[in-house]
């Protein structure tokens, strides 16, 4: 992968495999990024805690002596200075219990080991798109747009672009009991409108495009042509007493979601493309697609399973 020339994030990574931690940190910093490693998850937690800005992304290795990843990513994610940080996990057993475990506790990436360099680099690109997201996450926050979208009952709005689809996935996300978590599947649903949608960017072109830095050269480029920039994604929006119902509608021709919905865990989250409808699925629950894929359905509100199951919350100790 080709360094960028723009600045690069900075990566937090825990891990007690020293010769793990080694190769995590090369790769990452050959891409061009500053890594900030730690072999223990105490020690990791009182960088944190010092230093809340200094971090842009977490990359916890979920099993380890002492505090493990998971605990400490309850703590990251309860700290109110460092709860939109994305973060990656480590671990060896990734089935949908355990994709599921992590996605409430905040964890929003798996990378299994022994972990694929291409992979873990694309993986670290949707993370940098994340840390835009949760730029307007804070900023709808402030905002508290969610009190004026409740006075809605129907509504419908356009978007073209990657920058909208951020911005418009923050604020419906304020809608629900937990918007960082809705922003995060709501965006993986729009950017892929988008993308494969109206741009008609294949999983392999956006793979190759990700890995060589070259994926929002090819989406500028394809904004600009006539094929393309006229094209918009509608996103319909009815509230009822109990939910609010999202349909997303794309002017692509649509593409193959039941590998997307229907994949193991461990299948999909170890490709370079794919994951984001997979996550968004258990993120959101019961997504539905008409046949082609370029429109999609589903529900925010009291009768989401992730909503009350996320309620009920996860009980990690504080460090």
């Amino acid at each position: 992968m080709k360094a960028s020339t723009k600045s690069k994030r900075r990566i937090l990574a825990v891990d007690d495999d020293d010769v793990n931690l080694t190769i995590l940190a090369k790769t990452s910093e050959d891409a061009g990024y500053k890594v900030i490693p730690f072999t223990s998850s105490e020690a990791a937690w009182s960088y944190l805690v010092q230093h809340p800005r200094e971090v842009d992304i977490a990359v916890l290795d979920k099993m380890m002596p002492g505090v493990s990843g998971m605990e400490l990513l309850g703590c990251i994610k309860r700290n109110p200075l460092l709860k939109y940080i994305p973060v990656i996990l480590q671990t060896g057993d990734v089935g949908l219990t355990q994709m599921r475990e992590g996605l409430e506790g905040g964890a929003y990436y798996y990378l299994t080991k022994p972990f694929h360099p291409e992979i873990f680099l694309a993986i670290l690109k949707a993370a940098e798109n994340e840390c835009i997201l949760r730029e307007e996450l804070l900023a709808q926050e402030n905002l508290k747009q969610g009190k004026f979208l409740g006075l809605m009952r129907d509504g419908e709005f356009h978007i073209k672009t990657i920058a909208e689809a951020r911005l418009l996935a923050a604020a419906l996300a304020q809608v629900s009991p937990t918007p960082d978590l809705t922003a995060r599947g709501l965006s993986e649903l729009l950017f892929n409108a988008i993308e494969h949608g109206n741009l008609e960017i294949g999983g392999k072109k956006k793979s190759e495009l990700v890995l060589n830095d070259a994926w929002m050269q090819e989406v500028s480029a394809r904004m600009d042509d006539s094929q393309y920039q006229n094209r918009k994604v509608k996103v319909r929006v009815q509230k009822n007493l109990s939910a609010f119902h999202f349909v997303i509608t794309d002017e692509g021709s649509g593409f193959n979601w039941h590998d997307c919905l229907n994949a193991s865990a461990s299948g999909i989250l170890n490709q370079p493309n794919g994951r984001g409808i997979a996550i968004a699925n258990q993120v959101l629950h019961n997504l539905h697609y008409n046949k082609e894929g370029n429109e999609v359905s589903f529900a925010i509100g009291e009768e989401s399973d992730m909503v009350v199951s996320l309620q009920q919350g996860m009980q990690i100790n504080t460090l």
